[in-house]
């Protein structure tokens, strides 16, 4: 049961408690029964249960272990360590910034929709507008909920936000007495913040060392350029993204719609994903219509949509290539802030060979997938469609369609593909990727890349961040298991937590169940070492040294 910070309407149902239904749930936290409680306190037990129907109500919960676990989430944690404050953590969290500044000297009226128009962006997108003056403000991505798209979402909001103001300065009077100037750069890396326990911004301090770099790299940047840091670039790459060769590390405004192109000419060769091509080369051969992909973050779904966009512009088709993201915003090589589907789907042609492809489509909001599935229902006969995403996803698909659709799991590589992604390491330190990465191919590229100055990406930690933000795990719980070398005992945590056995059990078992901690006779651990290792980093990062790149 996901905690909430301690709010005025926490308090005042605290206070509806009478002092004897405080002390029936003190004796429960305790974990004692009806009849002990009632012998503790000297009252019958037919007082006991009416108290307890009184504490359920004023709880809004429905038995004894949900008024437990909603009781701490009122309890004070201000005791616990340096790194918490109440129910706030201090932590670093990956977080992606687009800084940008527009001249001062532009109408008045220019300078109200920058700021309007960021603001609005934030919102669509997730994002911190932090604003410093006329004309000057950063976007923070990553802050109230880590995103593997972060970095195309930011990139996004730039290109939209230049054409937003290019077009308002086009239509003034004397526009050319209004010229844009736009600067702006990203930047990427940990930053200082006040976290709340189960993820996200607490809405209580930010650092601000990379704001400051981010100032300083915008204010080198050509003006009508956007400028991109190294961080920045390297998950770029990892998360497919691309500069143009000739861009270096800055491109203009009116060039970012370059990167929506969705053929990525670095890609590497597929391995260990014979099966799933094999479904593609079905697709293509119109052996059935509806194609979808599935499985966790990291696996290569999209590596393997751009195979399959690949293979059929071979084969004539014409691809529309569509990015679902965590923003419920769309994104293609021919359109940029896109909120509905339709617009796409009108687009495809009555006459010629369609090969529509839907990545991350888990990011669709509740409009555009209804807008799929009666798309699916209604498939044109020229059409084939892939949908790839995260696990699992339900389309509705009509049962008059069955047999022109396929469902395929992105299992993750045996050892043998795993192997041949690492070249020229040493068996030792081949068996320690393999070991830490657990055939995920994402993993295994990003820990190839590591070196002993910085053995853990940023690409890397914002995949393993985004996905403890989505399942909204108690941040505080990882981290008391992250500070022990070895395997931490239920009893243990909860003092560390200073939070009842009930609920931290209930805590560790929801993380078994997502995947993220193991959890034996009485006995909690992180199922995968590179989470324990991001965690570490996160409560304990220095930006002085050079822990992460």
């Amino acid at each position: 049961m996901a905690k909430q910070p301690l709010t005025t309407s926490a308090v005042s149902v605290i206070a509806e408690l009478t002092q004897r239904q405080e002390q029936i749930l003190a004796l429960m936290q305790q974990g004692k029964v009806n009849k002990e409680i009632a012998k503790e306190l000297n009252i019958s037990l037919g007082t006991v249960k009416q108290h307890l129907v009184t504490i359920f109500k004023k709880l809004n919960v429905k038995n004894r272990t949900m008024a437990v676990a909603r009781l701490a989430e009122f309890k004070d944690q201000s005791e616990f360590d340096t790194a918490f404050s109440q129910q706030t953590l201090i932590t670093h969290r990956p977080a992606i910034i687009l800084s940008l500044k527009i001249p001062s000297q532009l109408p008045l009226t220019a300078m109200k929709l920058f700021h309007t128009s960021l603001s609005e962006m934030a919102f669509d997108n997730q994002a911190l507008f932090i604003s410093r003056e006329a004309g000057d403000g950063d976007l923070i991505f990553g802050l109230k909920r880590s995103s593997t798209q972060d970095m195309r979402m930011a990139i996004q909001v730039a290109e939209h936000f230049f054409h937003r103001m290019q077009a308002f300065i086009e239509e003034q009077p004397k526009p050319s007495e209004s010229k844009l100037a736009l600067t702006g750069a990203l930047i990427a890396g940990l930053i200082k913040v006040s976290q709340n326990r189960f993820g996200g911004w607490s809405g209580e301090t930010v650092g601000s060392h990379l704001l400051t770099q981010a100032h300083k790299l915008r204010s080198i940047t050509a003006t009508g350029y956007l400028a991109f840091d190294s961080s920045v670039l390297s998950i770029m790459q990892a998360f497919d993204l691309l500069l143009p060769s000739s861009a270096a590390n800055q491109l203009a405004f009116s060039e970012l719609h370059q990167l929506n192109n969705w053929n990525t000419p670095t890609d590497l060769p597929l391995i260990g994903r014979d099966s799933e091509l094999l479904f593609i080369h079905d697709l293509l051969a119109k052996k059935y219509s509806i194609l979808v992909l599935e499985g966790e973050s990291g696996m290569g779904k999209s590596r393997l949509c751009r195979e399959a966009a690949r293979l059929a512009l071979k084969d004539s088709w014409q691809v529309f290539y569509v990015h679902a993201l965590s923003s419920g915003l769309l994104t293609s090589e021919q359109h940029t802030y896109l909120d509905r589907l339709d617009k796409v789907l009108l687009e495809l042609s009555p006459t010629t060979n369609n090969f529509l492809i839907l990545d991350n489509a888990h990011h669709l909001t509740a409009e555009n997938k209804t807008l799929l599935i009666n798309f699916l229902n209604k498939l044109p006969k020229n059409t084939q469609v892939i949908i790839s995403g995260r696990q699992p996803q339900s389309y509705a698909i009509s049962k008059t369609l069955s047999s022109i659709y396929r469902l395929k799991q992105i299992n993750r590589l045996d050892k043998n593909a795993s192997v041949s992604l690492i070249n020229s390491r040493t068996t030792e330190e081949q068996t320690t990727i393999l070991d830490q990465a657990r055939g995920i191919p994402l993993f295994i590229r990003e820990l190839v890349k590591a070196t002993n100055d910085a053995p853990l990406s940023l690409a890397l930690m914002i995949t393993i961040a985004s996905r403890i933000d989505k399942f909204k795990v108690d941040w505080k719980l990882l981290y008391c298991i992250a500070i022990h070398q070895q395997p931490v005992t239920l009893q243990h945590l909860s003092e560390l937590m200073k939070d009842d056995l009930i609920y931290t059990e209930t805590s560790i078992k929801q993380a078994e169940a997502l995947g993220i901690l193991n959890y034996q006779a009485g006995v909690a651990s992180f199922k995968h070492p590179l989470v324990k290792k991001a965690l570490s980093y996160f409560f304990h990062y220095n930006p002085n040294t050079n822990l992460v790149k």
